[in-house]
């Protein structure tokens, strides 16, 4: 029997991206005699050779060509002249409908250009678009029998319209909790019956492992809080910034490493100086192994605006950590509402407030941390394994 086509879309090779990661756990659990898969990468995307290495031997991948040559096609070039010549006659509404043209011929010849390129004579029996808006209008081009959008992001409904046309084209729409269910079904009530729930899944052996293989972090006497992630707006590293200046102004003792790279470097680092905490936290940049960082820390923070299902917190839990975040749709789900990890407002004095409590209050710390499992669960990882065997196999 012939083995399945199958191809992901996804917006980058990074390990810094909890996006990336969850596919990398689809990837290890595919059944390869059963599926040929190929992974292809949008272009511009942020590319690791590790995690190139990494993957399983059987996937192909590619990674599609920088596009900015769509500026020169000839229909765009014209729309553009257009434009600029309203502009000069000071026909505003004119130009600014057609530089709206401009804008949206050149986003669909960068979606529909794979399929006229790389897979133009290529038919596939699934694709899945693994990153939502970016890479399903790509996805909707490409010819298959069946195609899904994983959704990892809990606002849904701030997506652009495109993202609303391209997924009329899809079979399925896969959330990655029924947290993130609830918000698709509200934001398109029209794909209700398109919905599916497939939760992400953390080899805890492969994180154990990892935390032990790499350097922790140098410890003094004060207690070790760490929060890793992009360093970008959703993931709320301004609040935690702000977070740590009420603590100290409390007179708290602590001290603060925040793990990852991201575009919100430098505007975090101008807020840790006027805030006068360099001594407080610590920015590591990217590390390709972080575990170390977390088995190391007496309190684990998720300080993000939102989240669909955070698998930083899945692996501090694996790790025993005891957890402060934000009440997101993902930490809600994750932590039962505060049952298992303090939950608190999205704000600097709700977060501050959390942690607080936490950081003097060993006890309470040791109470939560005693809830987590440090064992995998077998059936989980062969529920996971089932539940895409057969999306892909339909």
């Amino acid at each position: 029997m012939p083995r399945r086509k199958i191809l992901f879309i996804n917006d980058s090779l990074w390990s810094g991206s909890g996006v990336f990661r969850s596919l990398q756990q689809v990837l290890n659990t595919l059944d390869y005699d059963k599926f040929d898969v190929t992974l292809y990468i949008l272009p511009g995307a942020k590319t690791e050779r590790e995690m190139l290495e990494a993957l399983p031997k059987e996937v192909r991948v590619m990674i599609g060509e920088d596009g900015a040559h769509y500026y020169r096609a000839p229909d765009v070039a014209l729309l553009h002249l257009l434009a600029r010549f309203a502009s000069l006659v000071k026909a505003k509404d004119s130009a600014e409908t057609l530089n709206k043209k401009v804008r949206r011929r050149i986003r669909e010849k960068k979606y529909r250009a794979p399929s006229k390129t790389c897979f133009r004579k290529s038919d596939f029996d699934v694709v899945v678009a693994n990153t939502v808006p970016r890479c399903a209008p790509t996805a909707a081009y490409i010819r298959s029998n069946k195609k899904y959008a994983v959704f990892h992001s809990s606002k849904a409904e701030f997506f652009p319209d495109e993202t609303a046309e391209a997924l009329r084209r899809f079979d399925g729409l896969i959330a990655v909790s029924e947290g993130v269910r609830q918000v698709l079904a509200d934001a398109y009530p029209a794909y209700r019956e398109k919905l599916l729930t497939v939760t992400n899944y953390v080899d805890a052996d492969a994180i154990r492992q990892k935390a032990l293989d790499g350097t922790p972090p140098e410890r003094g006497e004060a207690p070790v809080l760490c929060t890793c992630g992009r360093l970008s707006r959703e993931k709320g590293f301004d609040l935690a910034v702000e977070a740590a200046a009420i603590l100290k102004e409390q007179g708290s003792d602590f001290r603060w490493y925040f793990v990852g790279d991201g575009d919100e470097r430098e505007k975090l680092e101008r807020m840790i100086a006027d805030a006068g905490l360099q001594d407080r936290i610590v920015l590591t940049g990217f590390l390709l192994n972080p575990f170390p960082y977390v088995k190391a820390c007496d309190l684990y923070v998720q300080p993000s605006y939102e989240e669909a299902q955070p698998l930083s917190i899945m692996e501090a839990q694996i790790l025993g950590k005891a957890i402060v975040s934000t009440n997101t749709v993902g930490g809600a789900a994750i932590l039962k509402n505060g049952e298992r990890g303090i939950l608190t407002p999205v704000t600097a004095v709700g977060l501050a407030d959390g942690i607080g409590k936490l950081l003097c209050d060993p006890s309470r710390r040791a109470a939560f941390e005693n809830l987590y499992t440090m064992q995998d669960d077998p059936a989980e990882k062969e529920a996971y394994a089932a539940a895409w065997e057969k999306l892909l196999s339909e």
